[in-house]
């Protein structure tokens, strides 16, 4: 008889948390993708620069906008960790806790639970777990897991797929 699986443990959501979570879950994308809203902002601030008599300072306000979404995405990473560490979030205890019915963390800021009938696919990746659900991803680092916990991931993933 299988013995309901439960496990419970608190971690740091410190800088090597966030570079470890955008690292493991980042998606990478065209050049065309990733700039296009860049390269719209930019272009609509040009043409009306150039073609209307609308007053400079809009024009030039969408053309910073498309110069600052440029330098965004050019420098995702380090743009992303800053925000992360400029959150409420940042430097705070997270509890996760692990059982038969989903995945659930609870923090100071922030109470959220994934049910694994949510779950679409679970993704080993090389220092820890993408969970796909409806609501989006979330990540899972192996540095806060026990091997039962990993066991545990690792058999809802086979059941998933």
């Amino acid at each position: 008889m299988n013995m309901p699986f439960s496990y419970t443990t608190r971690y740091k959501l410190d800088r090597s948390h966030f570079a470890e979570t955008f690292d493991q879950s980042f998606i990478e994308s065209g050049f065309l993708q990733r700039y296009l809203k860049a390269i719209i902002l930019f272009s609509i601030g040009a043409v009306m620069l150039i073609f209307t008599d609308i007053t400079a300072y809009l024009s030039w306000f969408f053309v910073a906008l498309g110069a600052l979404e440029a330098v965004s995405v050019r420098f995702r990473r380090p743009w992303w960790l800053a925000r992360q560490m400029l959150s409420k979030a940042a430097n705070s205890e997270l509890s996760l806790t692990i059982d038969d019915k989903g995945l659930k963390t609870t923090s100071s800021y922030v109470e959220s639970t994934i049910l694994w009938a949510q779950v679409n696919r679970i993704e080993k990746t090389r220092q820890g777990w993408l969970i796909h659900h409806q609501g989006g991803r979330a990540y899972v680092s192996d540095r806060c897991l026990s091997e039962e916990a990993k066991q545990f991931l690792a058999e809802l993933d086979v059941k998933q797929t």
